[in-house]
């Protein structure tokens, strides 16, 4: 996936949005699709205007410039999400760190974890706060109706991981125990053994 395809779907909403908005989207912790640096963002926006993908519509007195997909940007869109082939390849610095975990001692290894689970229950409870706001702040239209079931999803993605984790200090912990007996009685996990 290429950084202009995910500025199409951003754009693709319906709304324009300036390049700081799209920045911000991409650096939201419970946005996992993807993730730009702000400049990235502008120079594939000055690229995208210039080949005809999207428009600039708006600019305020102080330079502020509101971008707008147009037709041949939604045909690109369109063509990338049906002909081109996803890359399932995941670049994750967490869970490299904690596969990779063996070679600290405990104390370090358990700081590893610990951090981990505060940033996880962190988005836990961004993403449950979003969900219970939703209703009041979003339409009931197809693009937010894909967004919030995408949100459900992350949100059961980040339980997961919470359950997975706490089965994973006890891994730590616990030397003498089997892991699958560890992780046996793990709701989430158990289900997937069915």
């Amino acid at each position: 996936m290429a950084l202009k395809h995910a500025i199409l779907a951003a754009l693709s909403r319906g709304v324009p949005r300036t390049g700081y908005e799209l920045n911000a989207s991409f650096s939201d912790d419970n946005d996992r699709a993807w993730h730009a640096s702000p400049s990235q963002v502008y120079a594939e926006l000055t690229k995208m205007a210039k080949s005809g993908l999207i428009e600039i519509s708006d600019r305020n007195e102080r330079g502020r410039t509101s971008y707008a997909i147009t037709e041949p940007g939604r045909e690109e869109l369109k063509r990338w999400l049906v002909r081109d082939e996803p890359d399932h390849s995941i670049r994750d610095d967490s869970m490299m760190r904690l596969v990779t975990m063996w070679v600290l001692d405990d104390t370090n290894a358990r700081y590893l974890i610990e951090a981990e689970t505060a940033f996880q229950r962190k988005r836990q409870l961004s993403l449950t706060h979003l969900l219970e706001a939703w209703d009041e702040v979003r339409e009931d239209t197809r693009v937010w109706r894909n967004r919030r079931a995408t949100y459900l999803l992350w949100l059961s993605q980040t339980e997961l991981m919470l359950e997975w984790l706490s089965g994973f200090l006890d891994v730590l912990e616990q030397p003498e125990r089997p892991v699958p007996e560890i992780f046996e009685n793990m709701s989430a996990l158990a289900s997937l053994k069915e």
